[in-house]
């Protein structure tokens, strides 16, 4: 990483922090997550599972759908526009070109999952004890709702990097989807007496990422144990695979006749 590529991703976060999408997104999220409030004042009981569930899995999907659209916006408006051009004019890879805005919209994302998380954090703390909340679990769940969106936003700036911006936005939601359809019937697969089934099980879990091993809205919303090793362990699956993917979309990019 070079101090050209965090200048790149300064500027990209400050202009991601100016795309409206960002904060209509932001905005929808925090009612949503205010919203659970009444939610469950309709149930008998288990209001804390309610607030919880609707908090994280709404601050989850609204994390991956900026991380996917703006990951896909920031690559594929540059080259549209030609701003990239005074950029890859100076001593400036396209390697890191492509770092910088990755690091820049990770930054982005990853403040708004904490506002988020202040925001579910302060709804529990009101209408229950804090009791049920532990603080592992509670940081283990935002925390890997980042490594996440790392996972989205290279996935949109490999498709970026070489396709069209609708296209982009369909592979990048299709491989999404498939990682946490694949970590649902994995499980299925290799209990499966087929033992012809196993290989391909174990091809896909190299070729799809497992997003459902980096959802941890268990640990709050029901309190699953959750441990140090377990969380470090996920999260540097999550970033070891973001990185690969990243490093393919650097590689593309440097490769494309930008014209």
């Amino acid at each position: 990483m070079t101090a050209t590529s965090l200048t790149i991703a300064a500027n990209t976060f400050r202009e991601a922090l100016r795309e409206r999408l960002l904060y209509n997104l932001l905005l929808f999220a925090v009612i949503l997550t205010g919203g659970s409030l009444t939610i469950s004042q309709l149930t008998l009981g288990e209001q804390f599972r309610i607030i919880a569930d609707v908090s994280t899995s709404s601050t989850q999907i609204f994390t991956l759908v900026i991380s996917v659209f703006l990951g896909v916006t920031l690559v594929a408006r540059e080259v549209d526009r030609r701003t990239c051009y005074a950029v890859l004019a100076r001593p400036v890879s396209r390697a890191g070109f492509i770092l910088g805005k990755c690091l820049g919209l990770l930054a982005t994302v990853s403040l708004n999952v904490a506002v988020m998380a202040a925001v579910t954090g302060a709804v529990l703390l009101a209408q229950t004890t804090g009791i049920r909340i532990s603080g592992l679990g509670y940081f283990s769940v935002f925390a890997l709702m980042v490594v996440q969106a790392a996972v989205c936003i290279a996935f949109a700036a490999l498709f970026a990097s070489f396709s069209t911006p609708t296209l982009a936005v369909i592979l990048t939601l299709a491989v999404v989807g498939s990682g946490f359809l694949f970590s649902e019937v994995r499980n299925f697969w290799l209990q499966a007496k087929q033992v012809q089934m196993k290989w391909v099980v174990g091809v896909l879990d190299y070729l799809i990422p497992n997003m459902g091993l980096l959802d941890a809205k268990e640990s709050l919303t029901y309190g699953d144990p959750m441990t140090w090793g377990s969380l470090l362990g996920r999260g540097a699956y999550g970033l070891a695979y973001a990185a690969v993917i990243l490093g393919l979309a650097m590689f593309v990019f440097s490769r494309r006749d930008i014209r």
